[in-house]
């Protein structure tokens, strides 16, 4: 794979990316479980108009294809994750304006991983395929929303780099198809459920959203049924997030 897209010298693993990404130089070189949807970021991200963030592109090998014996690259970019979380929303409200034209794309539709199960039992596209008695809650609480849909990035959380004298860098764009205040709302319900992040400036980020209760509801649905969907004995951690959820629709 080195070879492949043309990276140099020892490899060396990252922390992200679920443990399966590798850097050679200048090159992040990661596993790819979707051909079709690394292809088509590859054929859009570069014609998005990057203003107020940069994006890391996916690159092609040598041979032009995007994806070498379900592996692809792109270019490492400067910066690191920080518990910025206001900026992470802000930046995703941005990168969101920058790609609202964009159409639904039709790979959404073949996805089976845990990921696309939480997302769609969170939309009631599907039935949930697993019961738990945090789950039965924030299902009492889900209740309509029209806030309208677009592409978005569905895992900003730990996706956001930040550089001195540069631009936030978006990485591993994950595409849905969903109101973008969707995005903001796994943002803050990951954020006070995996680092104890104080809600109120989060919650201050995004009130300009009418729908962000019922977003937010869907949010903490889409990750619990994923973490379930991994088998996930204890999901006690989830309590702070249906907590704020209860508060929110109170």
């Amino acid at each position: 794979m080195l070879d492949a897209f043309g990276a140099t010298g020892d490899p060396v693993a990252l922390g992200g990316g679920e443990g399966r990404c590798w850097r050679a130089d200048g090159v992040v070189l990661k596993p790819c479980d979707d051909e079709t949807e690394w292809a088509w970021l590859g054929e859009v991200l570069p014609t998005v108009t990057q203003d107020g963030f940069r994006l890391a592109l996916p690159m092609r090998a040598a041979d032009g294809r995007w994806v070498v014996e379900g592996w692809c690259g792109q270019p490492l970019v400067a910066g690191a994750h920080a518990e910025r979380w206001v900026d992470v929303i802000e930046v995703g409200e941005r990168f969101h304006g920058a790609i609202a034209s964009l159409a639904r794309p039709g790979f959404l539709d073949a996805r089976t991983n845990p990921w696309s199960i939480g997302d769609r039992v969170a939309w009631q596209e599907l039935a949930p395929p697993v019961e738990h008695p945090i789950l039965s809650r924030l299902l009492a609480m889900r209740g309509p929303t029209s806030a309208p849909s677009q592409v978005i990035h569905g895992d900003l959380t730990e996706n956001l780099l930040f550089a001195d004298g540069l631009a936030p860098a978006i990485i591993d764009v994950t595409p849905y198809y969903r109101p973008r205040g969707f995005a903001a709302a796994v943002v803050v319900g990951d954020a006070v459920r995996w680092r104890d992040a104080d809600p109120e400036p989060l919650l201050a980020a995004v009130t300009r959203d009418p729908w962000f209760p019922q977003l937010f509801v869907r949010a903490v649905i889409y990750r619990l049924v994923t973490a379930l969907e991994f088998g996930r004995s204890d999901v006690s951690y989830f309590e702070p997030d249906v907590a704020l959820a209860e508060r929110l629709l109170a």
